[in-house]
């Protein structure tokens, strides 16, 4: 595929996060450039008979074709997400190296914008949260919620991995750590503590310094993050059982996600056969809480495509982190914003299930690492062979 059109589709990725007074003209650019990418790619494919799509992947495809048969009232929503995930596959297979330079590329120009935009524009404090004794101030900027900027200073952060200029990683760690710290998104702070210990307990002096024991660290990690919403429903019921308490003063730590959660599991085990086939993506005439999504990822993806989805999406993450942990030497970026992701995924539901494709496009990198490795063995051993006669 031509890089113009590759720049540019990551570029209109970025501006969607933006809360712009037309924002809806970006996301219909961004359908159509993904309606483009998907015939383009599926008439090379059918070109070269060389259809090879992994078998994860596919799983992926079959689960969301399943629940979109007793889910059709959200149709358009189903179809975006499946061409949304073969494209994204396509490009990161075909196209690693080019995508995964041009996305660190574009997070440090927007996270300049991010900090111009603190700079200068409007500034509106939330509701600061306290933490052990300590508050963390909330900024929101109006033209970008606390989420995305601090997903994207993220990004930038870890974009030090394809800069050599020692100066220049200073000045992007510098900058990028400030804004993580001023927004004062709890859940990115923490997943970032999280993703360095994890790294310096990695190494050959400590701990988890043995690749066995790090995959059943992050494996274990994964698990209780999948699980989180319902650790903490069930944990719920036990408590008040016991302790004879209605109220579980958790308001200000889980900023009445809490709630959200607890609302969508009931309304999850009141449709029996839901569980089982998913309930379909979210809508407005579908009021289950006082909003219209979860808040949590892992819980989105029960409740859109059930059970099964549920399943194969995780196994999906598992084979994941296998393939971080043997790029971890090579690409530290990818297996750290990995594990940031694996956790701010308990907060957050922007991550998958989204027209937006930027941190799907991660996690394809990592699953897809392999074929960029392959490739520069053998352009390597062209090279060595070519030098030698």
């Amino acid at each position: 595929m031509n890089n113009l059109i590759i720049s540019i589709y990551i570029f209109i990725s970025f501006i969607s996060m933006y809360n712009l007074e037309n924002k809806s003209i970006i996301l219909y650019l961004l359908l159509i450039f993904q309606l483009m990418m998907f015939g383009f790619n599926l008439y090379v494919l059918l070109k070269r008979k060389n259809i090879k799509i992994s078998k994860d992947v596919f799983l992926i495809l079959l689960i969301t074709i399943f629940s979109l048969i007793f889910n059709m009232d959200t149709l358009g929503n189903y179809i975006i997400n499946i061409i949304l995930i073969f494209n994204i596959y396509i490009l990161t297979r075909y196209r690693w190296n080019y995508v995964y330079k041009r996305i660190f590329l574009y997070a440090n120009i927007f996270n300049i914008i991010n900090i111009l935009l603190y700079k200068y524009s409007t500034r509106i404090y939330g509701v600061p949260k306290v933490i052990l004794g300590y508050t963390l101030p909330k900024i929101w900027l109006p033209q970008i919620w606390v989420a995305n900027l601090s997903l994207i200073a993220v990004y930038s952060l870890f974009s030090i991995n394809l800069i050599k200029n020692k100066l220049l990683k200073i000045f992007i760690v510098f900058l990028s750590l400030s804004l993580i710290i001023v927004a004062g998104k709890f859940t990115t702070i923490l997943a970032l503590l999280i993703a360095g210990t994890i790294y310096l307990l990695n190494s050959k002096f400590f701990l988890l310094s043995s690749k066995k024991m790090l995959k059943y660290t992050l494996k274990g990690m994964l698990t209780i993050c999948f699980c989180s919403p319902f650790i903490f429903y069930y944990f719920t019921i036990v408590y008040n059982k016991f302790l004879n308490t209605k109220v579980i003063d958790v308001s200000n730590l889980f900023s009445g996600r809490h709630l959200l959660w607890i609302d969508y599991i009931n309304y999850i085990y009141n449709n029996k056969f839901q569980i089982l086939v998913g309930n379909g993506f979210f809508s407005d005439e579908k009021k289950i809480s006082y909003l219209l999504h979860p808040h949590n990822q892992y819980l989105t993806i029960f409740y859109t495509l059930g059970i099964l989805g549920f399943i194969i999406y995780y196994l999906f993450y598992l084979k994941v982190i296998d393939e971080s942990i043997k790029i971890k030497k090579q690409y530290p970026n990818l297996f750290m914003i990995l594990i940031i992701i694996i956790f701010e995924m308990c907060g957050d539901d922007y991550f998958i299930l989204t027209i937006n494709p930027l941190n799907l496009i991660i996690i394809f990198l990592i699953h897809n690492s392999k074929y960029n490795i392959n490739s520069e063995q053998i352009l390597k051993n062209r090279k060595k062979y070519i030098k030698e006669n």
